[in-house]
């Protein structure tokens, strides 16, 4: 990493280490300083005590990497062994399988960006860079700046994660699948990176980390390709291209949308309103909403808390005050999905009173 390299990581830490300290003004979060729990423990005392888990981190990490790559050499099994005609037939679900994992692992850029991964902050985004960012030919860097303005302005027209503005309807999912979404997104950043809006485009993504992005996939799927295995060459372009945008802008969307937002609004121009949610445990809610996305509130409630420290945290929580309104943010992934893609405010509400 060069020195300039070196100076900007240090930056963004001072950065997360304010933004972090001022928490409490941050759009959804209500204040925690001063904040005690029924023992009479103050929160600034406690949260010194949340020091990440490096080694449960790094485990899920590598669970998720191994299920990933069983997807894509099963993948390459059934090519080798039914050929590719079985192949493709299989390839939605191969391809399902990959794009669900692949989603997973990028959530740890996510953690990396909240200096996370590990407790030296240059190898921290040595580590992200070439073990997650690369996926997506992302920069860590870039990223956390991008991410940085999400949490300022959650809920208004500069924030920069936006796939909420969009219900989750059967169409929205249509759309997400053949890329539209995606490329209503990327035009909506160019738009505001284009007039000015540097808050709500971010910078601009660096040639390395794309280049670096794009010469993995082409390895991966070259490898398939000679070796005559088609059908998991063309799962894996479905798994990154189509499967791995959807899941992710679907769990934007469950996160973060308003249940009285509507269709016939322009969220660019009107602010949404700040939403954060806390989904229900299981298997497929844990790894769906991997590092602690499935307890997405209390990120948002205070940002640089590893998800590895999150049992603890909502347990100190839920013995002070603010425990009836984390138990008002409790749902499923399932039921608010079913609210949000309901056409109307009036059927959403009678959708809503049995989703939680």
């Amino acid at each position: 990493m060069t020195v300039e390299g070196m100076g900007l990581v240090q930056e963004q830490s001072r950065s997360v280490e304010r933004d972090s300290a001022r928490a409490s003004h941050l759009p959804g979060a209500p204040s925690l300083r001063g904040v005690r729990a029924a023992n009479g423990q103050a929160w600034e005392v406690f949260r010194r005590t949340l020091e990440p888990r490096w080694t449960g981190v790094w485990v899920d990490l590598a669970l998720r990497y191994a299920l990933l790559a069983g997807g894509f050499a099963a993948a390459c099994l059934i090519a080798a062994t039914a050929g590719n005609a079985v192949g493709f037939l299989l390839a939605p679900i191969t391809a399902l399988w990959m794009g669900f994992w692949f989603a997973s692992i990028v959530l740890f850029m996510h953690e990396a960006a909240h200096f996370n991964l590990h407790p030296d902050k240059r190898r921290n985004d040595r580590m992200a860079q070439w073990l997650v960012c690369i996926l997506i030919g992302d920069d860590i860097r870039r990223y956390r700046a991008v991410h940085w303005e999400h949490h300022l302005h959650l809920g208004d027209t500069d924030d920069t994660e936006v796939s909420y503005h969009f219900a989750p309807t059967l169409r929205c999912a249509l759309e997400n699948l053949i890329g539209v979404h995606v490329w209503r997104v990327f035009k909506e950043h160019h738009r505001a990176r284009a007039g000015g809006g540097q808050a709500a485009a971010g910078p601009a993504r660096g040639w390395l980390g794309l280049a670096s992005g794009v010469a993995l996939h082409a390895m991966i799927v070259m490898f398939a390709v000679l070796a005559g295995w088609y059908s998991a060459a063309a799962a894996w372009v479905l798994a990154v291209g189509v499967c791995f945008p959807f899941f992710s802008a679907l769990r934007n969307q469950l996160e973060h949308r308003s249940v009285d937002a509507t269709s016939d609004v322009d969220y660019r121009v009107t602010p949404h309103g700040a939403v954060n949610r806390m989904f229900a445990s299981s298997p497929f809610a844990r790894a769906f909403g991997s590092t602690g996305f499935r307890r997405h509130l209390l990120h948002h409630w205070d940002p640089q808390i590893s998800y590895s420290r999150f049992d603890e945290f909502e347990a100190f929580l839920m013995q002070t005050d603010l425990a009836p309104e984390i138990d008002e943010a409790r749902t499923t992934y399932l039921s608010i999905w079913r609210v949000l893609a309901a056409p109307t405010v009036e059927s959403r509400s009678r959708a809503e009173a049995p989703a939680r």
